[in-house]
């Protein structure tokens, strides 16, 4: 059965039935109304048309003279026609009044927001799809993985872009965290059946129609912060290598210490697959890329074929995974100076030390390597037929061990390495204390034509336009910071450095951080931010044109949402995890993040065919979406920079809050946490009469023009304002941090213990019911409930 298409509208602002859908309404109104009453807009001009011109004897009972019954008043066909045609012209003037009200705004459609200023017009008009595709063009010439040569040469570009465009103060930032490189590799089933011996050839194919593939400096296949190390033993398959799969195994009676685990991408951060093997016994692990997963396999063709690279925008079978294994979920940053800036004379801590860092060997595999292997593990142990079997023919996923041995080699070099992060700053105008911070990371494993290289020249796009923008004079009224950050594939390593490095100046000062890592890889836009910032998002999302849809990216992000997932009456705005540069301004020290890209089907993620050539074949072959991007992000980091009040809406994030209680009442049943569930319902009170206040004083604030100067005491009113919402998100970091991994100080919001990526809410509580340790629940509920407090406190 088909669902009736979701109508998308403004956020409500008085009555939380605007949430509701139209028919929910009725139901609602019927419940509430057994006589069956007329209630609502038209009941209120029903009665006023009756009181003015109706005949009182209409509403007296008829008598059925056939039937001797009786039944309810009817009216003059001539009047019923009447009436239905007065009151639809009164509803089609008031809807041709707000129709009025929002053609206004410029808008392009769905979320109704103000005028745009000169800025904010030439944010949209300026964005050059030629200059887009060129910046492309140059991060993806060569390799430039964190710390090499090729790294600084695109770092001082960067720079040196950022001066011609006449953005000022442009400069380098170096930090010098630990990092490794492969120095060599093996892997080889090396006894039992000769029939199954085999060496890996450990290598992506060359594509001729790919001249990158060719390139002699491509990274061999390794992960970061792998173990240095060798390992031998039978191999199991462990599937996703989750914690619940190896306990399956050990269930199942399945040897699993001592084995090498062969595990698939997928669910959760690599070096969690690798921390979670380690705890179960094993020397090793490789993570294969199967194809059912970014492989072709069950995929559709709405976009492009479903096939592999080059045919198809899809993983090939030589084609594999690079990526970082730190343990992102216990620790952002370089793994030596934990908390710390890792600065040149910073002092270390020996990587024994450390809990960020794996304690047993891995390699990234394709699905060819990783096939003979799986022949290996046939009729040996168990076979689970949910959820296990990937999608390679031939082969049946039994999870071994295997009768022969096999042995893997990863020998890496570790180095206390240099990285640069680059900056251009533009100084506020009015509120030059308060800062907005653009980022993307430039590294790359790879080429990285869509992670990252699409995000930066994204940046370096916005930058070009913020440069001709001040040619016209235009200031922003906030200082503007354009980041530009190193080795974040290794860890997040240059954004985490540089917070911790500034901690105290941007707990004054900064507002919000705006992340754009993955820019464009398709058509499909989507967001995680904090909901402080979902209006934000909204309102921005609806002045910006779709170039598939013709439609709004407001509109078409709904549709999509819609038709691929939940119906909801506002498009989905993600819980912010980790696994990009958000993670250090949100977790660590609370500033507002938001994150954004545009997905599709992307199925060469970290492998050599992350190109400029699959970009022009399948990414966004004429760059549009890039310029789409820069639109959206531009406009954000100008609502933001210049409107009198920031755009945040600390009522969203309370009423978000309270689905977070309901859903830790049901993880954590029977035990319930009313010290939590009383400080957030006092936060919903507080944070409702904030946004009347908020909503009162924008209001008021429009009668000044953008050159207009604000008097004294409005200009009070206003730095009173900015500044409570600017702390607001402060009011959610606790000192203490999470148990385990202290260095996440948000008690709402954390990466999962044993997922990495996605987002987990009231972790500290969760994880202390998981653990079954609640007393310590009680303690983090404790602490949750004085953040809350902290929070409410910042809007008085």
């Amino acid at each position: 059965m088909s669902t009736p298409e979701t109508r998308y509208t403004s956020i409500p602002q008085e009555e939380d039935e605007g949430h509701q859908s139209d028919d929910t309404r009725v139901s609602g109104n019927q419940a509430n109304n057994p006589k069956g009453e007329e209630t609502g807009l038209y009941a209120s001009l029903h009665n006023w048309w009756i009181h003015q011109w109706g005949n009182s004897n209409e509403n007296a009972p008829l008598i059925n003279r056939s039937k001797m019954t009786l039944e309810p008043p009817r009216k003059s066909n001539v009047r019923i026609a009447f009436e239905i045609v007065t009151i639809v012209g009164i509803f089609t003037l008031i809807g041709a009044l707000v129709m009025l009200a929002v053609l206004g705004t410029n808008e392009v459609g769905g979320f109704p927001t103000r005028k745009l200023t000169d800025a904010e017009q030439m944010m949209l008009d300026l964005p050059s799809a030629k200059k887009l595709r060129h910046y492309l063009l140059n991060y993806t010439s060569v390799p430039h993985l964190a710390g090499t040569e090729a790294d600084r040469l695109q770092a001082e570009w960067t720079r040196d872009k950022f001066t011609e465009f006449g953005i000022p103060n442009a400069e380098i930032k170096t930090y010098y965290p630990l990092l490794n490189y492969p120095v060599s590799h093996r892997l080889a089933i090396v006894s039992g059946p000769e029939e199954f011996w085999y060496n890996a050839t450990l290598k992506e194919e060359r594509i001729e129609e790919d001249p990158s593939t060719e390139n002699p400096d491509i990274v061999p296949l390794f992960h970061g912060y792998s173990k240095n190390g060798t390992a031998k033993g039978p191999v199991i398959y462990a599937n996703y290598g989750r914690l619940e799969d190896f306990q399956y195994l050990v269930d199942q009676g399945v040897q699993v210490n001592g084995t090498i685990a062969l595990v698939r991408y997928g669910t959760t951060l690599r070096g969690l697959k690798i921390r979670a093997a380690a705890q179960y016994g094993c020397v090793g692990v490789l993570i294969y890329s199967d194809p059912i997963d970014d492989g072709p396999l069950d995929k559709d063709s709405e976009l492009n074929p479903p096939k592999s690279y080059p045919e198809g925008p899809w993983r090939s079978a030589s084609s594999a995974q690079r990526g970082s294994v730190s343990y992102l979920s216990l620790l952002a940053g370089d793994a030596l100076t934990p908390g710390y800036a890792a600065t040149e004379n910073a002092t270390r801590i020996n990587m024994e030390d450390s809990n960020a860092l794996p304690t047993i060997p891995s390699l990234p595999l394709s699905w060819k390597d990783a096939l003979p292997l799986l022949k290996a593990t046939e009729g040996h142990g168990t076979v689970n037929e949910i959820d296990w079997a990937g999608g390679l023919e031939g082969v049946q996923y039994y999870s071994g061990p295997s009768e022969g041995l096999v042995e893997m080699e990863n020998i890496v070099k570790y180095n206390v390495t240099p990285v640069w992060n680059v900056f251009a700053r533009i100084e506020g105008s009015v509120e030059p204390h308060r800062s907005i911070i653009l980022g993307n990371h430039r590294d790359s494993w790879v080429f990285g034509s869509v992670d990252p290289s699409s995000g930066s020249s994204s940046l370096l796009e916005i930058a070009r336009i913020l440069g001709q923008m001040l040619q016209t004079g235009w200031r922003p009224k906030r200082t503007i910071i354009l980041a530009s950050w190193d080795a974040e594939e290794y860890g997040l390593i240059g954004s985490t450095e540089w917070v911790e490095d500034n901690r105290d100046w941007l707990t004054d000062e900064a507002v919000v951080y705006l992340n754009c890592d993955v820019a464009v890889s398709g058509p499909h836009f989507q967001a995680g931010a904090s909901p402080s910032l979902n209006q934000l998002l909204y309102e921005v999302t609806s002045m910006v044109p779709d170039p598939m849809t013709g439609k709004s990216v407001y509109q078409a992000w709904g549709e999509r949402s819609n038709a691929t997932g939940v119906p909801s009456m506002l498009p989905p705005v993600g819980v912010l995890g980790s696994g990009s540069d958000f993670t250090a301004f949100m977790d660590h020290v609370g500033i507002a993040s938001i994150d954004i890209s545009f997905s599709g089907d992307y199925g060469v993620y970290h492998s050599v065919y992350d190109s400029f050539h699959w970009m022009e074949k399948f990414g966004d072959p004429d760059f549009k979406y890039h310029q789409t991007m820069v639109k959206v992000w531009g406009l954000l980091v100008l609502r933001l920079a210049d409107d009198l009040i920031l755009p945040i809406h600390p009522i969203d994030y309370a009423n978000e809050l309270q689905k977070y209680v309901h859903q830790l009442y049901l993880h954590a049943a029977p035990h319930t946490f009313p010290t939590l569930k009383k400080a957030v319902n006092s936060l919903v009170k507080a944070a409702n009469s904030f946004e009347i206040s908020l909503t009162q004083i924008n209001q008021k604030l429009r009668r000044f023009n953008d050159d207009q100067k604000l008097s004294a005491k409005w200009s009070k009113r206003v730095e009173k304002m900015n500044s409570r919402l600017t702390s607001f998100e402060r009011g959610f970091i606790d000192p203490e941090g999470i148990k385990g991994r202290e260095w996440f100080k948000h008690v709402v919001y954390a990466p999962g213990l044993w997922t990495g990526y996605s987002g987990q809410v009231y972790p500290a509580i969760s994880e202390a019911v998981d653990e079954k340790n609640i007393p310590l629940a009680r303690h983090a509920e404790k602490r949750a409930a004085k953040c809350m407090q902290s929070a409410q406190d910042s809007l008085i």
